[in-house]
């Protein structure tokens, strides 16, 4: 269903967004104000982030990611893309999207200076770590099991490359991938 758009302006679009019940209403608008016209960067970032805050508050973690994005994509300053990159890699490693979530963080690294690229870095380690913690949580450990293999790849401590080769050696174990296991513990 498409929404006739006559809205100009922020103020205009924030105004009829307020007038709306519930947020499927605000997400069928938001994607037909994105359809109609063609805005300012200024309000197509605004459009953007709306609706990934409205996905991501229904639980629809991967919409989210993709529109937080396409809003980085138009960023004008190069800290608010890194911000917007980093964000939709933490959607994408929600839902368990390892390439997906590795792609932001590339995007986010490429326009980031030597300060920006240790806290990328930073960032994707913690992002990876908290990602697979849940979903060994949830019992999911072939998912788990790729994030790990993402952070034993990854320039980390000794310490932590081997807290993480432990909990990977486990994961194959309890997968029945006993020669992965093997070979791991060769290392």
């Amino acid at each position: 269903m498409v929404i006739q758009v006559r809205e100009k302006t922020i103020e205009e679009i924030e105004g009829r967004l307020a007038g709306m019940d519930t947020a499927l209403n605000k997400i069928n608008y938001l994607e037909s104000v994105l359809k109609a016209t063609s805005f300012s960067f200024e309000i197509k970032r605004f459009l953007w982030k709306e609706l990934s805050e409205l996905y991501e508050g229904r639980g629809m973690f991967e919409k989210s990611a993709k529109a937080m994005a396409n809003k980085a994509g138009m960023e004008i300053s190069f800290r608010e893309k890194i911000d917007s990159y980093i964000t939709a890699a933490e959607l994408f490693s929600r839902v368990g999207k390892v390439d997906d979530a590795e792609d932001m963080f590339v995007r986010a690294g490429r326009d980031a200076n030597v300060e920006q690229k240790r806290m990328v870095k930073l960032a994707r380690k913690n992002v990876y770590i908290v990602s697979a913690r849940e979903l060994e949580r949830k019992g999911k450990r072939a998912g788990a099991a790729k994030f790990y293999e993402r952070l034993i790849k990854m320039d980390l401590e000794e310490v932590e490359k081997e807290e993480i080769k432990g909990k990977l050696i486990l994961t194959y174990n309890a997968l029945g991938l006993f020669r992965e296991a093997k070979l791991l513990e060769g290392f």
